[in-house]
Parts: structure tokens; C-alpha cells; sequence
């Protein structure tokens, strides 16, 4: 069996650094609206499409570039988001390591949602408030708890999935 080639983690260092939390800064203690935010959280260097919506969360301060979401989704208040990660399988090197964060097109995340690991979340997915994400999941489906599992289908057939964002239906 081959071992996966891991990339350390290495904080950000010098003006980047500082850049970021000044921003941080702004965010956490300036009353923004949402779409506000959503412009600094870029200017951090998280990669996200149109229309994206995201209340005060927690980014992480070592690789926010290794965040991608997608277009149309709304991640709400308290949500941490780590790119970075503790091996427990080597307890004597203490090493955290990097992962990357892919979420969907028109997804929405609940309060307090925190992702823990490498993942990535399909286009159209609900997470519930309070859920621990540590695994992948496909798209259009609703999950939720500590770990995070699968609830429910948001669709009963393909048939139903929406080509257009505007008609997504409502949990």
C-alpha cells in the first residue's frame, strides 16, 4: 500500500499576513452585512463564485486560498472552515497538514457547521446547524449531526433537479 503524500501546513508570513488579519480585524468587530463580508473574505483569498452569501464565520488563517465555494451558496453565522489538519496516525511529529474545501453551487449551511478535514460538498447540499463535516458528500442531499450523515434526498428523481438556481426548492 502507498502512503498519501501529505503537504505540511506553514502559516502565512509578512505583508499577506498582515493584510489578512487587518481584514480579519474588519470582519469580526465592524458591522457588515452580509454581502459585505462576503467582498473582504475574498480580499482574504477565499475563491468563491457569484452571489455567494456568508455571515460572520471563521476562516482559516493558514491556507484560506485552499477554500473553493461555489456560486449561490449561503454559509451562515458561527460556520468554521479549517484547511488545515492534525495527523493523529504520527503523534511524535505534532503535523498539520493541508486540505482543501470544495462546496457547491447553491448550497446552504447551517449555524455553527464546522469542517474538520479535507472535503468536498456537492452542488445543492444542506448541512444542519451544529453539524460536523468530515467526509464527502453528494450533491443535492441534506445531512446533519456530529459526524455529519445523510437525512434525506432533496429530490426524489434527477427529474426533479433544477437547471436554473431560481428554482431550488425549499427545506
Amino acid at each position: 500500500m502507498i502512503a498519501e503524500k501529505k503537504e505540511r501546513a506553514k502559516p502565512t508570513r509578512g505583508f499577506k499576513r498582515v493584510w489578512q488579519l487587518s481584514l480579519r480585524c474588519i470582519i469580526n468587530n465592524v458591522p457588515l452585512t452580509m454581502a459585505q463580508k462576503t467582498c473582504l473574505y475574498r480580499l482574504i483569498g477565499v475563491n468563491m463564485g457569484e452571489g455567494v452569501l456568508m455571515g460572520k464565520i471563521i476562516i482559516d488563517g493558514i491556507h484560506p486560498e485552499d477554500i473553493f465555494i461555489g456560486s449561490g451558496t449561503t454559509i451562515t453565522q458561527g460556520t468554521v472552515l479549517l484547511t488545515h489538519f492534525y495527523d493523529t496516525s504520527n503523534l511524535k511529529e505534532h503535523a498539520y497538514y493541508r486540505g482543501k474545501i470544495h462546496i457547491g453551487k447553491n448550497c446552504y449551511i447551517g449555524m455553527n457547521t464546522i469542517f474538520t478535514k479535507s472535503v468536498t460538498i456537492g452542488d445543492g447540499v444542506v448541512i444542519g446547524a451544529g453539524s460536523v463535516v468530515n467526509k464527502d458528500i453528494p450533491p443535492y442531499q441534506v445531512w446533519a449531526g456530529v459526524p455529519v450523515r445523510f437525512i434525506c434526498n432533496r429530490y426524489k428523481d434527477e427529474s426533479e433537479i433544477p437547471t436554473n438556481a431560481n428554482e431550488f426548492k425549499a427545506i
